[in-house]
């Protein structure tokens, strides 16, 4: 691990779970140095911010963001992992004014895409998070926020930047051997189940947390979803649409809704993957 990346892990990771984000202004500059850390972004419109992701979105092919996906299966090199959810989160976006369905709502975030309006006069709490949070959860799970667009924005110009990969046969072979981990699941078991054998059945080396974000992002992909709440290219739910349906399920939507019986949707892994299963 090189000396910008370790302090970014440092910043908010140790053996006893999450840091609060503080740092010395000299490990701060090292690490922005190294392309790792960020100085807190400046205020953009929820329209411009839409804008800048129509603008990315046509500098980024499907094919690359799968291709990493799958490269990072047997690398572990998870900043490769992200950028698959944030995709096709946001090619799903359609053009819409701020989203804000009550009265006593925040008028600085779109109940919609998830955009949220970065502070003129950010607190230290700000200061410590911003973009380098992101950055953390990038390299350290895969992403965690794919849903929202600050999160995604970042995601792929962060995307753009690394160099392009191609799966092996062995990757491929990792994400079948998955997504065949359902069979041995009954019709109402869920992701957490799904989640727990495959971490089980070591198909490849990563962690429940790690895997927690795979299913996420198979279900924002589409391939796999509930019937009748599908990925957001088919619907596109907002925030208030998302919850899920008990309070023990810390999936993302829409595979916090998913059970067994829905199955795997062969069609749209076709699309993303651009192989069979």
């Amino acid at each position: 691990m090189n000396k910008g990346l370790k302090i970014l892990i440092d910043r908010y990771w140790s053996s006893n779970g999450w840091k609060n984000g503080s740092i010395s202004n000299e490990d701060f500059e090292i690490a922005k140095s190294l392309g790792y850390m960020f100085d807190y972004p400046k205020k953009q419109s929820h329209e411009d911010a839409l804008k800048e992701l129509k603008e990315i979105l046509k500098q980024i092919s499907k094919e690359d963001v799968a291709n990493a996906f799958l490269y990072s299966l047997s690398t572990r090199k998870l900043e490769y992992r992200s950028a698959l959810g944030s995709y096709w989160y946001t090619v799903a976006i359609n053009d819409h004014d701020l989203y804000v369905d009550n009265k006593k709502a925040n008028k600085n975030f779109c109940y919609l895409c998830g955009w949220t309006e970065w502070s003129k006069n950010p607190t230290e709490y700000d200061l410590n998070h911003g973009l380098n949070v992101y950055n953390f959860e990038r390299y350290k799970f895969g992403g965690t926020r794919h849903t929202y667009l600050n999160y995604a924005l970042f995601d792929l110009k962060q995307f753009q930047k690394l160099p392009k990969v191609k799966p092996t046969e062995h990757d491929k072979k990792i994400i079948k051997e998955l997504l065949e981990c359902t069979k041995l699941l009954q019709n109402k078991d869920k992701a957490g189940k799904l989640r727990d054998i495959i971490v089980k059945n070591k198909i490849f080396k990563t962690n429940k947390d790690e895997v927690s974000i795979i299913l996420d992002i198979l279900g924002i992909c589409g391939i796999l979803e509930n019937k009748e709440f599908p990925c957001y290219q088919d619907h596109f739910a907002n925030i208030y649409e998302r919850a899920p349906l008990e309070y023990k399920n810390d999936f993302s939507y829409p595979i916090n809704r998913w059970k067994n019986s829905d199955g795997i949707n062969y069609k749209r892994f076709e699309q993303v993957f651009n192989f069979k299963l």
